[in-house]
């Protein structure tokens, strides 16, 4: 049963996989297990882990592929240690990494740990490190709920058992936004630590760009965010709700409660930065607002009406692409007189267009 268990997700990563294994097994700290998870890689991947006989590797092939989270589940399963460590097949770990990680958890182990992670190109030379927007967890939660992800998974380390309880299992479907899911779960519940020591060498290709820029991944970003979403359903505590939300608490005078809780985020989510998140929130205030019992209970306790629920389409019709949306109806509108029915065509691709 090794200390620390690194939980390696490689998939076609046959060109980066050595210099990934050497840099744990050159690790200062020596009790450990590195657990890779080849999620059925095309290319020569096997072989290239195949070369090391180091004991401590552990090495599982998928007989199909899978996807990101299946094969982090499939590591855990997997794994002995006391702690965890994740980290891609293609990333790297400075020499003294494990033993600063595993010295952190062993002082404040009811943490999630964030270590300082160091940008590399494909070659792994070293570019710059990649700072984080802020280190405060309530601050953080509000920003993905509002807004973006703004936190980084490359090396975050905890003890087994936490993600025991507070993550497993993965949601298998999830792709862009399994990182973000794995985020809100963990600081709903437990506290992050962030070392500025830079421990993790991330390695991102400027020749093929950053995935998460091209259109379907910005397409299937969209689409995961309800599910997303959904994560801070999961709330429970009163004082966490208005630590998350305390400026938009401040801002709107609505007070959480919990049997409100949907009512409550859907309230949040309508004064979002962007568009997908307002809809996820006005489609979760009809859902609390849906039957008699729901309506009536709302009237009471907010005093909520239906013309107050039709009202919030003015706060969503704020957002920058809905007035894009808009200003094109109005433009296609008027040109539809000269050109007649081909107009309708030209106007359904184009409303397609502002929401894509």
């Amino acid at each position: 049963m090794a200390k620390i268990s690194i939980l390696s997700l490689s998939f076609n990563h046959q060109r980066f996989i050595a210099d990934h294994i050497q840099s744990v097994l050159n690790q200062s700290f020596e009790d450990f297990e590195l657990v890779i998870v080849d999620d059925f890689s095309t290319d020569d991947n096997v072989a290239e882990i195949n070369k090391f006989k180091d004991p401590r590797i552990k090495l599982i092939r998928h007989e199909f592929n899978r996807g990101i989270n299946a094969a982090i589940n499939t590591a855990f399963e997997n794994a002995s240690g006391k702690y965890l460590l994740l980290l891609a097949g293609d990333d790297s770990l400075e020499s003294n990494a494990l033993e600063i990680i595993v010295k952190e958890l062993d002082n404040a182990d009811y943490i999630v740990l964030y270590p300082g992670i160091m940008r590399t190109d494909i070659n792994g030379k070293k570019i710059e490190p990649l700072n984080i927007v802020s280190k405060d967890r309530f601050e953080i939660l509000n920003t993905i709920f509002m807004n973006r992800n703004c936190l980084f998974s490359p090396g975050m380390s905890m003890r087994k058992d936490i993600f025991a309880k507070y993550l497993y299992p993965l949601d298998n479907s999830m792709c862009l936004h399994q990182d973000t899911q794995m985020h809100v779960k963990l600081l709903l519940n437990v506290e992050p630590k962030f070392l500025d020591t830079n421990l993790i060498l991330y390695r991102f290709d400027d020749n093929v760009g950053n995935i998460s820029g091209s259109f379907i991944s910005l397409s299937r970003d969209r689409m995961e965010t309800e599910i997303l979403m959904d994560t801070f359903l999961n709330i429970d505590d009163i004082s966490l709700l208005k630590k998350i939300f305390a400026k938009e608490i401040d801002k709107t005078k609505l007070e959480p409660k919990m049997e409100y809780l949907e009512f409550f985020l859907g309230n949040m989510a309508i004064l979002a930065s962007e568009w997908y998140r307002k809809l996820w929130g006005y489609h979760t205030i009809m859902r609390s607002y849906n039957t008699k019992a729901k309506a009536e209970a709302l009237k009471k306790e907010y005093n909520f009406e239906f013309k107050d629920y039709l009202k919030l389409i003015n706060l969503m019709i704020e957002d920058n692409e809905v007035i894009k949306f808009k200003n094109k109806y109005k433009k296609y509108k008027k040109l539809s007189i000269a050109l007649g029915g081909l107009s309708v065509v030209i106007l359904i691709i184009l409303i397609i267009g502002v929401f894509l």
